[in-house]
């Protein structure tokens, strides 16, 4: 059975590693690695409300991204035996 090419379209999109995903997810990093005025002429040929939208998704990535390092670290201080009671006494004692 084949597929029409809005089927397989939609197909792709489901998948995490996607050929249009990874190729944007490429672009993205190529992009950050350039210089401000780069990505600022780059910029200016967005409409705002494409830029305001990017910035939104952006930012939702971010938060979920750290949100992921800090279990991360939990679970190698854990593996490192250190517990929570520990790192908060160490937190609350350099803190004064």
């Amino acid at each position: 059975m084949s597929m029409s090419t809005i089927e397989l379209a939609r197909h792709l999109e489901l998948l995490e590693e996607s050929p249009e995903k990874m190729m944007f997810g490429k672009l993205l990093t190529e992009l950050s690695g350039m210089s401000e005025e780069r990505v600022q002429s780059a910029a200016r040929q967005v409409p705002v409300s494409g830029l305001r939208e990017l910035i939104h998704q952006f930012n939702k990535v971010i938060e979920e991204r750290r949100s992921e390092r800090v279990q991360e670290l939990a679970d190698s201080m854990s593996n490192d035996g250190i517990s929570v009671e520990e790192l908060r006494e160490f937190l609350t004692q350099s803190q004064n």
